[in-house]
């Protein structure tokens, strides 16, 4: 049985632990062995019944071949800088999704991909390595999510749409067909893109208009 620690003792991490224990519930996937975080005032507490077990060095100090681990952190800059941090000493990801989401057998997941409940995806799509969708959003046909991109809850996005790497969908934004949103962009929470987006921006408003360009991103 594969072991799982969830890298960032946080509410989204708890929110990606509860998608574990329902995986478990509906039969028997990982042994939930708790979070890893480095921040130090969190080490040996308890979030939602599972410990922290200490910071980053701990995951190198315990590698084992039935050693998962996902990222429960929804910034997509610093999921990207984890993950490639955990990929360094040959960690190996998770991929999770609750039981109540419904997609099709033409759904391609990625390593480290999180499915929170009650989503919804069509099919013939593609998840990238680390994209993380969150409760109650649909994803339509043809869509391509790639690494490290994110949907915050109730996001709907139609078909042929691409969100480039790390492009982040604030709460409730729906998306409609055959768009592009540029790699490391933001959009703000109930905006409603009608045009594609340019790389590195913010946009927010119905419909989304580019406010400004973001300050950061990866290295």
């Amino acid at each position: 049985m594969e072991e799982l620690v969830v890298i960032g003792a946080s509410g989204l991490g708890m929110e990606v632990l509860w998608v574990a224990r329902a995986m478990n519930r509906e039969r028997k996937v990982f042994e939930i062995l708790g979070f890893v975080d480095d921040n130090e005032d969190r080490w040996g507490k308890i979030f939602d019944g599972s410990p922290v077990l200490g910071g980053f060095d701990w995951l190198e100090k315990n590698m084992s071949p039935q050693l998962r681990c996902v990222c429960g952190i929804g910034n997509p800059v610093v999921r990207k800088k984890i993950a490639e941090r955990a990929q360094e000493i040959g960690l190996q990801f998770a991929t999770l999704v609750h039981p109540s989401v419904q997609m099709s057998e033409f759904v391609e997941l990625g390593k480290g991909v999180v499915i929170c409940a009650n989503s919804v995806l069509t099919t013939q799509i593609q998840l990238h390595d680390h994209v993380f969708i969150n409760l109650s959003c649909t994803v339509g046909h043809e869509t391509v999510m790639e690494r490290y991109s994110n949907c915050a809850p109730g996001c709907n996005i139609s078909g042929n749409v691409l969100l480039k790497e790390g492009a982040y969908l604030g709460t409730g934004t729906s998306v409609i067909q055959g768009l592009t949103i540029g790699e490391w962009t933001t959009v703000g929470a109930g905006s409603v893109v009608v045009r594609d987006l340019p790389p590195h921006s913010i946009a927010m408003g119905a419909p989304a208009r580019v406010t400004r360009k973001k300050e950061d991103g990866p290295d």
